[in-house]
């Protein structure tokens, strides 16, 4: 199938609407149940930086929290990075596990090579999507293991730390989902997404983000788009 030509698609009238609604409310205070008590105990177990993850009194996490979480990485530890990573990790997941004992192990059989993957990638993720997603996505494989585009996505749009102008955004099922159904991007596939394909979707949520902040007479973030194709 041809590349879909990416300059004719619109944004659905649906999500249009969806953005008059406040930045704080659909972005900052999207909030997340995690399940603390289990992310505590597995990362202990294996012996790796970054526990607690979370409080005992936790029960949930909001992009606001990983926002505050990533302004603390500018110079921080390995135990920081993978604290932000487990909160990613926990917060993408919610209360449904499936694969993350295997990504907190995959972590641990080779911690040095884990935390200079994610070192390159923040470092990148706030002006270059491509060498970001390469960073997590070498050659279309995963960095660390079970760390597919869904979970990796999250952790380059976290880096961004809620800025308006921020580069990387989410892209997992879900959105994908909308994006084929919804907005008729016909030849996007599923879930293992080459660099090139994350490229052209970050440019076009920063293309409708840009139109719509001009209808709007308010900046609009890409991950407010994401918001939307996330759960329309």
């Amino acid at each position: 199938m041809p590349p879909t030509d990416l300059s004719r698609l619109e944004l659905p009238r649906a999500c249009r609407e969806a953005l008059v609604k406040s930045r704080s409310e659909r972005i900052d205070g999207h909030t997340i149940p995690i399940a603390s008590d289990w992310w505590n105990n597995e990362v202990a177990t294996v012996h790796l930086p970054g526990a607690p993850v979370a409080g005992a009194d936790v029960t949930q996490l909001s992009r606001g929290d990983l926002f505050m979480d990533a302004a603390n990485l500018d110079a921080g530890s390995d135990e920081e990075l993978l604290r932000f990573l487990w909160r990613v990790l926990a917060w993408g997941s919610g209360l449904k596990l499936r694969l993350n004992r295997q990504r907190i192990r995959a972590v641990a059989d080779d911690p040095v090579s884990a935390v200079a993957a994610l070192r390159q990638a923040l470092r990148a993720a706030c002006e270059d999507p491509a060498q970001a997603y390469e960073s997590l996505r070498p050659g279309g494989r995963n960095a660390i293991a079970y760390l597919g585009p869904a979970f990796s996505t999250k952790v380059l749009y976290f880096a961004g730390r809620g800025a308006l102008d921020q580069r990387c955004a989410i892209l997992d099922s879900q959105v994908a989902t909308t994006l084929k159904d919804t907005c008729k991007w016909d030849s996007l596939g599923a879930n293992e997404w080459p660099t090139s394909t994350y490229v052209r979707y970050c440019s076009l949520l920063d293309r409708w983000a840009h139109e719509e902040s001009s209808r709007l007479g308010r900046r609009i973030g890409i991950d407010e788009i994401e918001r939307w194709l996330f759960r329309p």
